[in-house]
């Protein structure tokens, strides 16, 4: 059998619907033109978008919670409805987000959400700081290795209680979820004050059921604190890659991401490497990346390994 044209094992995050397109139910047939089988519900998508489309017509792989988005990412920050509130009522309510997404997985036969695991308080100034020095092109400076060590210091004198209210949500969401058939990936994340760190996801993932609870791997969020001078990129990977459920791909520019493949500076081929077999592969990039970009960025990815080319 020969290929019509070029479809891939991996889908295309909703991400880069929005802004495109008005409606849901328009994204899915252009995904399909651009060799996307599957798509990714993210935490962009409410219930009013998802009332405008048969849900159960199109192959989804995954959810990013919260979906349905009704309260968004931003308004649940503002709002302190996160799993690692130090507040048990608006810890409550961010269990309550996420056992969202698990429902609706379950409803429609996903079987793996992604988990954003919490932040802690901190001076988020820090961090604007050292992504100026970044591009003046003092990160390895000693003013950035002072600034760093004062975000180690200051993380680590509030992380112990957010950790234990992290560890309460997700043993909690783990049981839940079990019920759900739905398994949760716990996200590595892009800015310093976000949950977890590599040790801490350590300690989460050996704490936690492997059979439902596993790491999902960003490279664009690891790609980026590698470059603020955190964690080597490959830290992730060595640690984490026999616990690997999902992967988001996405290009990184200086310290911007959800780029096409091709349009940074990430090496594909070694990211190949780590890659289990059976990993769930989605493309994550921001609406501003042209269907042409995203099609050459495709056959990067398959020139290098990540994905492969499927028939159906």
């Amino acid at each position: 059998m020969t290929l019509k044209h070029p479809v891939w094992d991996v889908s295309l995050s909703t991400m880069w619907a929005i802004s495109n397109f008005a409606e849901l139910g328009d994204f899915f047939p252009i995904a399909r033109q651009l060799g996307f089988p599957k798509v990714e519900l993210n935490h962009q998508i409410n219930s009013r978008l998802l009332a405008g489309v048969d849900i159960n017509k199109h192959l989804i792989s995954s959810i990013h919670e919260p979906c349905p988005a009704d309260i968004s990412v931003a308004e649940l920050k503002a709002r302190d409805w996160q799993v690692s509130s130090l507040d048990e009522d608006h810890r409550i309510q961010g269990v309550r987000s996420v056992k969202r997404s698990i429902d609706l997985a379950r409803d429609i036969g996903v079987t793996a959400i992604i988990v954003h695991p919490g932040n802690v308080e901190m001076d988020m100034g820090l961090e604007d700081k050292l992504r100026t020095l970044f591009t003046q092109g003092q990160i390895n400076s000693p003013q950035a290795d002072e600034l760093r060590e004062l975000i180690h210091s200051h993380r680590s004198k509030v992380l112990p209680a957010h950790m234990d209210a992290v560890l309460h949500s997700l043993r909690e969401l783990a049981d839940y979820s079990a019920r759900a058939g739905v398994r949760l990936g716990l996200e590595n994340r892009y800015h310093l004050y976000n949950i977890p760190f590599p040790d801490e996801m350590d300690w989460l993932l050996n704490t936690l059921d492997a059979e439902w609870v596993g790491f999902w791997y960003d490279v664009g969020h690891a790609h980026t604190l590698d470059r603020l001078g955190f964690f080597p990129h490959e830290t992730w990977l060595q640690r984490f890659s026999d616990r690997m459920i999902g992967v988001h791909l996405h290009d990184v520019s200086g310290l911007e991401d959800h780029y096409a493949a091709g349009l940074g500076d990430v090496d594909w081929a070694w990211v190949a490497r780590y890659l289990p077999r059976d990993v769930i592969r989605t493309v994550e990039v921001k609406p501003h990346n042209t269907p042409p970009q995203i099609q050459s960025g495709m056959e990067l990815l398959l020139q290098s390994g990540v994905i492969q080319q499927i028939v159906i």
